[in-house]
């Protein structure tokens, strides 16, 4: 059984890379349960390799990741959100979301129930029974959420998971995501190009940059957010943080960017 305090994920010492060209390297860090981590950088500096490292995806050159097991029954230890929903155009929206409970040892009805639990949670509950096509882009992300939340992760990964949408969807899943993380055991480890969405989400932020030009990134700053959970833009203290963050990077990182 897991120890309820100890960290969910532990980096020590990793680089990553492709043959001879190491783009990551030195990273350390922990993520304790419940915590929210973004990590941003500027375009290329690796965060999405770091990412599929973290979920046992990419092996490390050198050094080691633990992710902590699943504890429940029928659950797994990590999730991934991506920047596309991903969903099968030919399942319903509630069989898109049984996806990731196939093969978990769950009936029939025990997976359809399971399903509509994180439907709930993310406001489509009512749409269980309609094809992806019929939904708009920010509906189609928030089931490729609640798949990801039905296998009840120790870890939730999202990478980009709002970089396509329009400006007002993306706003409004990100007051979505802050509400639902409070109903949530998950652990988030979240990568963006976009500082002050960071900023507005996360318990830290972790900051990949490269020291000179032509050298591996590393972990510049891990900066805590000391604001209250519910967060504005324009509240005390907002803009500090991001232009800190920006100073960290070199270069301010734009939502529109694509590349990670």
């Amino acid at each position: 059984m897991n120890d309820a305090s100890a960290p969910v994920l532990t980096a020590r010492g990793v680089r990553l890379g492709f043959a001879d060209d190491v783009v990551l390297d030195d990273i350390d860090l922990e993520v304790a349960p419940r915590e929210f981590v973004a990590m941003v950088g500027a375009s290329g500096v690796g965060k999405s390799t770091l990412l599929r490292a973290f979920a046992g995806l990419l092996a490390p050159q050198r050094g080691d990741v633990h992710l902590s097991t699943a504890e429940a029954p029928a659950s797994r230890a990590w999730s991934m959100v991506f920047q596309a929903p991903r969903l099968f155009p030919w399942r319903r929206v509630r069989a898109n979301v049984e996806l990731g409970l196939e093969g978990l040892g769950l009936s029939r009805d025990e997976r359809r129930a399971r399903a509509m639990e994180p439907l709930s949670l993310v406001g489509l509950e009512e749409l269980a029974e309609r094809w992806p096509r019929t939904l708009s882009g920010g509906q189609q992300q928030r089931v490729g959420i609640a798949r990801a939340l039905a296998v009840r992760p120790r870890v939730l990964f999202m990478d980009e998971p709002f970089s396509a949408l329009d400006a007002l969807t993306r706003q409004r899943l990100q007051s979505e995501l802050t509400e639902l993380r409070q109903r949530s055991d998950a652990a988030i480890v979240f990568v963006t190009h976009d500082i002050e969405e960071a900023v507005l989400l996360a318990d830290r932020v972790v900051v990949l940059a490269k020291h000179d030009k032509g050298t591996p990134a590393t972990v510049r700053d891990i900066v805590t957010i000391d604001l209250p959970l519910a967060r504005s833009r324009e509240q005390s203290g907002f803009r500090e943080h991001v232009q800190r963050l920006e100073q960290h990077i070199g270069v301010a990182a734009t939502p529109e960017e694509t590349t990670s």
